[in-house]
């Protein structure tokens, strides 16, 4: 019921207060730089105090029980994923029908992730209930509580304005009061202001004595609100970790040992268990990572700054006609301004030889220079028309890909990958470019 009287009466200042704000913007300046006096209420502020730490406290309330439903419901669905996870690698292959007799070193793990599986799906479906009870008893009342903070704010809201109406008319009537000489206008004005401040002593008054007397016994009820909202929640709690405990002893029965063990102890059996087997998966040959193509350039490149030739190394088959030419002089590598290094021209096929060039010899002939002279200059050429911008070609992340090697760009599905270099098979490696950082990249892994 007191609830109820601060909302109406809240609602019944709304009017008087939309027309009185604009009014009240020159005593709040006045007020903040020193020059207008403003009342102050020790005992209505220490209740407003205690009424902000209390608004504080049930929005922290709020959040920390969403946080703990969202926490329970997260660390099902991980569980439930990590057995179907463990359900589907232990899964027999195409024509294998029994993988517990073909590893039984892994027979126990093969037998118990199934039954792993459907007691957490069994858990899940046991917690949701204690879920919905936590939001229906818990969730649901903090709300319709914090509803009636809210209610109460703005009645304290509207006393604050009240008081400052108080002060704004006990200022204008103090210094019309001490003028010395007044005039005609001044004793209108003086009269009026009495009226408004009598109006506005009346109105905060009232709505401040309310507020002292309610607010000390809404504090009261609310302690005794809030109580079983405690002890409610902890037996929810409670309920779901007995669930919690209930489903995983009822799966270890007969399957493992449950008794409470150190950490080390733990690690140290993962270890004995786990046996050799990490050290055989890396001698494998697939599990070794191939080359880079990227890294094989820089190899090269860094070949070349020695004097070592860039491309495939002679095969037998090669070397007889390459020996042909080895008494050729080659051509001297050319070097630009943009790169280090320019790979050199290849060499003329073999059984070809090439003609130099006939010597140049001055014509003899007196009438072919004289037709020289008179033939007229050529026309200037034509101006090279601008050459097009070349189209950039962008390709889209099929699958998600980290670099293994120096030289390969990493992406996540979905990224545009601008095009710097191709082949035309998909099954190569292609060269491209990602937020400024160029590299290689399987071209199978992009459309």
């Amino acid at each position: 019921m007191q609830c109820i009287a601060a909302a109406d009466l809240a609602h019944s200042c709304f009017l008087s207060e939309a027309h009185a704000t604009p009014h009240r913007t020159p005593h709040i300046v006045t007020t903040k730089a020193g020059f207008s006096k403003k009342s102050s209420d020790p005992e209505f502020d220490d209740y407003t105090s205690h009424f902000s730490s209390l608004e504080k406290a049930t929005e922290k309330l709020l959040k920390d029980t969403k946080a703990y439903t969202d926490a329970i419901i997260a660390l099902l669905t991980g569980a439930n994923g990590f057995a179907n996870h463990f359900n589907f690698l232990y899964s027999p292959l195409s024509g294998e029908l029994s993988l517990g007799s073909k590893y039984p070193d892994s027979a126990a793990t093969i037998a118990n992730t199934p039954p792993y599986a459907q007691h957490l799906d069994e858990l899940r479906s046991a917690v949701a209930p204690e879920l919905e009870l936590i939001e229906s008893r818990v969730v649901g009342p903090v709300k319709e509580f914090q509803g009636v903070l809210k209610v109460i704010r703005k009645t304290i809201t509207k006393r604050d304005h009240k008081l400052i109406d108080y002060d704004r008319f006990n200022n204008s009537l103090t210094k019309l009061r001490d003028k010395k000489e007044k005039s005609l206008n001044d004793e209108k004005n003086l009269f009026k202001l009495e009226q408004d401040f009598e109006v506005a002593t009346n109105e905060y008054d009232y709505i401040n004595n309310t507020l002292k007397q309610d607010l000390p016994r809404f504090m009261q009820l609310a302690s005794q609100f809030i109580d079983p909202l405690f002890h409610s929640f902890y037996y929810m709690q409670l309920n779901i970790y007995y669930l919690f405990l209930e489903k995983m002893n009822s799966f270890a029965e007969g399957r493992y040992d449950v008794t409470n063990g150190s950490a080390s102890q733990i690690h140290s059996d993962y270890e004995n268990k786990r046996t050799d087997a990490w050290s055989q998966i890396e001698d494998l040959g697939i599990a070794k990572r191939i080359v880079s193509t990227s890294k094989l350039v820089q190899a090269k490149r860094a070949e070349s700054s020695v004097g070592a030739p860039i491309g495939r190394s002679v095969s037998a088959t090669t070397a007889s006609s390459s020996a042909s030419f080895a008494s050729r002089p080659m051509p001297p590598p050319s070097y630009g301004s943009g790169s280090s290094f320019v790979k050199k021209p290849p060499p003329p096929p073999p059984g070809q030889s090439i003609a130099p060039p006939p010597p140049y010899s001055a014509s003899n002939n007196g009438n072919g220079a004289a037709a020289a002279t008179k033939r007229p200059p050529p026309p200037p050429p034509l101006k090279p028309k601008p050459k097009p911008e070349p189209v950039v070609e962008y390709v889209t992340a099929l699958y998600d890909f980290d670099a293994q090697a120096d030289g390969d760009l990493s992406f996540k599905v979905g990224n545009r990958i601008e095009i710097v270099k191709k082949t035309e098979s998909q099954e190569d490696w292609w060269t491209g470019r990602l937020n400024g950082v160029e590299g290689v990249f399987p071209g199978n892994y992009v459309q």
